[in-house]
């Protein structure tokens, strides 16, 4: 399912609260721009990025986030209900995309909404295997 390349992540929010998803966890999350508007969203909000001055910033807006690259992710099998991984592939090469996105799917609850641009495309929601 693709997302409107206009506003991906408010097309995002619509879809986790139609499922009823109160969480989302954040890959690459950067400074915590998107966080703050899942927050402001009402959905809470887990941030990762490799960045420690990232993470800082991210933190400053009193966001729940830790250093961590895309794989290994340091979270629990099914720990999150969505992922929200827009940047997650970016800068990296094209031989590691297919673990970063088998590392979504194992911290992704089954079924859930993985959303992440692979190459030459807009935004894209996968799903986590059942």
């Amino acid at each position: 399912m693709a997302l409107s390349p206009k506003d991906p992540l408010t097309e995002f929010v619509t879809l986790l609260k139609a499922e009823g998803r109160k969480a989302v966890l954040g890959l690459a999350c950067g400074r915590g721009t998107d966080g703050l508007r899942f927050v402001q969203s009402g959905i809470h909000f887990t941030g990762v990025d490799p960045s420690e001055e990232n993470i800082h910033a991210a933190r400053a807006h009193g966001l729940e986030a830790s250093v961590a690259g895309p794989a290994p992710l340091p979270f629990a099998d099914s720990a999150f209900p969505s992922v929200w991984a827009v940047d997650a592939l970016a800068g990296l090469p094209p031989e590691d995309w297919d673990a970063v996105v088998q590392e979504l799917e194992r911290v992704a609850a089954p079924g859930a909404p993985i959303a992440v641009v692979p190459p030459g495309q807009g935004v894209t929601v996968l799903r986590s295997p059942a």
